[in-house]
């Protein structure tokens, strides 16, 4: 049986008063409808996002060819990897630091970010800052600061580790989001894109005067706890950029690999 509810009309209002009446009983009717689409839309994005960005990983690890014997024994039997740091980024599992219950860790801060390692305390140098550029996602003279703590208003260059040019690791440390809310001129997002960079795509350093040209040549992921990316070995010139992933998350740290290629 068909439910009817009756109005009482006031006097001299009529047809506008019904009217006025079931517009805004539409208008409640399409915003609840138009804010579970929203929902369901930001979900449905958040989720496209992570499958986009795990099918991107596993077609990258396809193609990558293990080495018999693991790299870093091999630095270790040819003296090229730093004594100052074998004992610490070397370690294949580091006992991780207990951080106290119900605290909200800062990921602003590069100490958090691997969290088992002490951050090198080293004196500033002439050159402070630098900048870098990278054309394949949009990012053009972000600034880097040498030996920063913070990653909110600035890339930092992890203190301790290869400068530009220098024979060693030269690691940079940056904020990413998802996807859809990149901002290359936002250090809080900037380095959203860098998982999508390429074997062959080229990262340029502005320092001292120099324009130095690094060459893309790998990808992969840790956990905050395999501390072994930090590793200095002077056999090499390469550098490593490092944000969270996957884009979004801090579950793990994402690393693009580059070796010096030109300056």
């Amino acid at each position: 049986m068909t439910a009817y509810s009756y109005l009482k009309i006031p006097p001299g209002k009529g047809k506008f008063f019904i009217k006025k009446k079931v517009f805004f009983f539409k208008l409640r009717k399409s915003s609840s409808r138009i804010f579970g689409l929203t929902g369901v839309a930001l979900i449905s994005l958040v989720l496209y996002y992570l499958f986009s960005y795990q099918y991107l990983v596993i077609k990258k690890a396809r193609d990558k060819i293990l080495a018999p014997i693991d790299e870093l024994r091999v630095a270790e039997a040819k003296d090229v990897i730093s004594p100052l740091v074998a004992g610490v980024f070397t370690q294949k599992e580091a006992e991780v630091i207990p951080r106290g219950t119900g605290e909200e860790v800062d990921y602003d801060l590069i100490n958090n970010w691997f969290p088992s390692v002490p951050t090198p305390s080293v004196e500033p140098g002439r050159i402070t800052h630098y900048t870098l550029t990278i054309p394949k996602v949009k990012i053009k003279d972000a600034v880097v600061e040498i030996g920063g703590t913070k990653v909110k208003k600035n890339l930092v260059h992890y203190p301790g580790t290869a400068l530009p040019g220098d024979l060693g690791n030269m690691v940079i440390f940056g904020h990413s989001v998802l996807p859809v809310f990149y901002n290359p001129k936002d250090y809080k997002t900037i380095f959203s894109l860098i998982p999508t960079l390429e074997n062959g795509d080229i990262i340029y350093i502005y320092y001292d005067g120099i324009e130095f040209q690094y060459q893309v040549f790998d990808y992969k992921e840790v956990k905050p706890e395999e501390i072994n990316i930090l590793e200095q070995r002077f056999d090499q010139q390469t550098l490593s950029l490092i944000t969270c992933v996957p884009p979004g998350t801090y579950l793990k740290r994402g690393i693009v690999k580059a070796r010096l290629v030109g300056y």
